[in-house]
């Protein structure tokens, strides 16, 4: 199929092949017939990548803050490759579309061939084919058709911003700033029974909607319709640097009235002004309540209707309920139209055309890539290892495939990722001859050796047992399970497997290992970042944080000690674990896994103290000797992914064993989990395979 995507390093829009999205529980796949580019939030997003890097620094300097923290604990190196991986992808356009049902997910409100409005960056995109979260799709009531669905998101942000204003009928409520969600709600608020006045420097876009003045008149305007009290609300949909929206919201509205931000504009506010009218003043997210969400918009999760009334989906809802009953029209708004093969075109006119509005991509009958896009001219390594990445996320791009294709024996043969758009830019970024959304068919190829799995973590057991009972070498991302059921699937499938514990392939960290020569006492120290509260490995399906980290330091300790862990004992203090491990031949460890905000505090510290010594390594920049001898090694924070891979490579091609036995990673997956269930009841757990 085509998608509509942003090269993120030059800006350029393209329409590239990509393959169908796969159907998956709870997410419904759909035709598209229309997708709405929208004139504000669409420009600013093609705006933003068009421009150099220096450009965009000075756009986003959250970004810039989190890469200078990346140089400071991770050097300059490090940081510049995130960066570059980052940009060196597609960039997925589009949030509201509207077609017909493929397959249900398991909705039962669906049917297949049934019409639906779609919602959702990164779901409801610029595609002939999408995989949008059930709670993000809505039936369309009979006589509505897709081009006027396809405003849905649109609509609904406005329908949300007016809900956030508390005005009921009879009030008068001023609208700043009349691009296509401002044109949307005046007409949710005409549909309310409310007066609406409206202003943009545009006499067109007045005219359009209807009761407006330019920047002088609105005042005067408001004043007429409302007998001289001032609006009851003000919703600001411009989208600009200044402040002069926000300044001009205060004079209209009246006293304790209340101001509502939707677009995005300059916020240097003039106190006295909110003070003496007692104003509220809120910034409107989106659709509604449920946004930004995952465990609703991505899990299903719905809020109680008694009390949440108006969620994100029961907003679209509203608005195809409103189109359905002719209270919203969207048609007139429609600026132009084009093929969506066209669409570079289509972007170009947003650029060029002022009034430009709202615009529809148009999706004929085309041939469909159900599961894979075979892309032409791909060089080969001569009897190179076949390697199949699935998963296209910034590890997988900055570390793992440049590491496999810098061993020189490797041929990456087919990337995979759940997005299209994602997998074709893997493969086009590293020259894989397959883009493909099908993990099954990729992992059960002929002519693929060896997996590289870097997916989420929930998925990682499945994967791999599947790619193991293929007869694949299997290169699995920490953790090999996030549950007793997933590592007895893989423990199932013995075979070539090596999980992505690097620590152990640091230069270090070996010269570590070598200097124990007894029973030990080992401490680790790790002072981890708090993740996103909206980031995926914070979600209880993908394991949390700590099962996401914690088998790093469970296998690091096993390395030390020469073996993985019989007994494991353990703590919770908040979000943060203490877990003490008792080893077979006598050695003990201890992991103080926090997460804190550390600051420049460096993230691990080892130590190994035995009979005949001291030893402490240093967030793998420097590792002291202490005893009869003493010494200072410095290294360069070297973690042991390149002699990781090295040592995959050789051991996929059968020129090694592989590094660490298939039992050993078990067990370290077994005292990771039991770790966990330690810490939840408080009594120790002997570590035993499962069955």
């Amino acid at each position: 199929m085509k998608q509509v995507v942003q090269d993120l390093r030059s800006g350029e829009v393209q329409v590239v092949e990509v393959p169908d999205p796969q159907p998956s529980p709870g997410y419904v796949l759909v035709a598209v017939s229309h997708s709405l580019i929208s004139s504000g939030t669409e420009r600013a997003l093609v705006d933003l990548g068009r421009k150099s890097l220096l450009g965009k620094a000075r756009a986003r300097p959250d970004l810039v803050r989190k890469t200078i923290d990346v140089a400071r604990t991770e050097g300059i190196a490090a940081a510049k490759t995130k960066v570059t991986s980052r940009l060196d992808r597609f960039g997925q356009l589009g949030y509201s579309c509207a077609g017909r049902v493929l397959d249900s997910g398991g909705d039962p409100r669906l049917t297949p061939g049934g019409a639906v409005a779609c919602v959702g960056a990164g779901h409801a995109v610029h595609a002939g084919v999408v995989s949008v979260p059930a709670s993000l799709v809505v039936p369309l009531p009979v006589g509505v058709e897709c081009d006027a669905a396809a405003f849905a998101a649109p609509a609904a942000i406005a329908l949300h911003a007016f809900r956030l204003a508390r005005a009921g009928p009879g009030s008068v409520v001023a609208v700043v700033g009349l691009g296509l969600i401002g044109q949307l709600a005046g007409r949710v608020i005409a549909a309310a029974g409310c007066t609406a006045c409206g202003t943009d420097p545009r006499s067109e876009r007045r005219e359009l909607f209807g009761p407006g003045a330019d920047g002088e008149a609105i005042a005067a305007l408001v004043r007429s319709v409302s007998r001289g009290r001032g609006a009851d609300a003000v919703l600001v949909c411009a989208a600009t640097d200044s402040s002069e929206p926000i300044e001009l919201a205060a004079e209209l509205a009246r006293d304790r009235a209340a101001v509502v931000i939707v677009g995005d504009v300059g916020l240097d506010l003039d106190r006295r002004a909110f003070y003496e009218k007692e104003l509220s003043l809120v910034v409107a997210r989106s659709y509604g309540p449920g946004r930004y969400e995952r465990a609703y918009e991505e899990r299903g999760l719905d809020f109680p209707v008694g009390h949440v009334r108006w969620t994100e989906g029961r907003n679209v809802e509203a608005v195809v309920d409103l189109l359905a009953s002719g209270s919203l029209r969207a048609g007139d708004l429609v600026s132009h139209r084009f093929p969506a093969a066209s669409a570079a075109d289509a972007f170009e006119a947003l650029d060029r055309d002022p009034d430009a509005l709202g615009i529809l991509l148009e999706y004929g009958a085309e041939s469909r890539k159900p599961g894979a896009v075979r892309i032409p001219a791909r060089q080969s390594v001569p009897g190179g290892l076949r390697v199949a990445v699935v998963g296209a996320g910034n590890f997988a791009r900055s570390t793992l495939v440049p590491g496999l294709l810098a061993t020189g024996s490797v041929q990456l043969v087919a990337a995979c990722a759940k997005s299209g758009a994602s997998a074709r830019s893997l493969a086009d970024r590293f020259g894989a001859a397959v883009a493909s959304t099908d993990w099954r068919s990729v992992v059960a190829g002929d002519g693929v050796d060896a997996v590289v799995i870097a997916t989420p973590h929930a998925e990682h057991a499945e994967m791999a047992a599947v790619a193991l009972g293929a007869g694949k070498a299997v290169l699995v991302e920490k953790p090999l399970a996030v549950d007793w059921e997933g590592l007895e699937r893989v423990s199932a499938v013995p075979g070539g497997l090596l999980v992505g514990h690097n620590r152990r392939f640091a230069p270090l960290a070996k010269r570590l290992a070598a200097q124990r020569r007894g029973p030990a006492v080992i401490q680790i120290r790790v002072a981890s970042v708090r993740a996103p509260a909206d980031h995926w490995l914070n979600d209880p399906e993908q394991g949390g944080q700590i099962v996401g980290e914690l088998s790093h330091f469970v296998d690091l300790a096993s390395f030390l000690a020469g073996g993985p862990p019989l007994e494991v004992d353990a703590a919770l203090a908040g979000e943060s674990l203490l877990a003490k491990l008792r080893f077979e031949g006598g050695s003990a460890a201890s992991i103080a896994y926090a997460v804190c905000e550390a600051g420049r505090l460096p993230k691990e510290r080892i130590e190994l103290l035995d009979g005949d010594g001291a030893y402490v390594l240093d967030d793998f920049r420097r590792l002291e000797l202490h005893g009869p001898r003493a010494e200072v090694i410095k290294g360069t924070r070297d973690k042991g992914h390149a002699d990781e891979l090295r040592a995959f490579v050789s051991a996929a091609r059968g020129t090694e064993p592989f590094p660490v036995p298939f039992d050993d990673q078990l067990r370290v997956a077994a005292a990771t989990l039991a770790v966990v269930d330690s810490a939840r009841t408080g009594a120790p757990v002997a570590v035993r395979l499962p069955g």
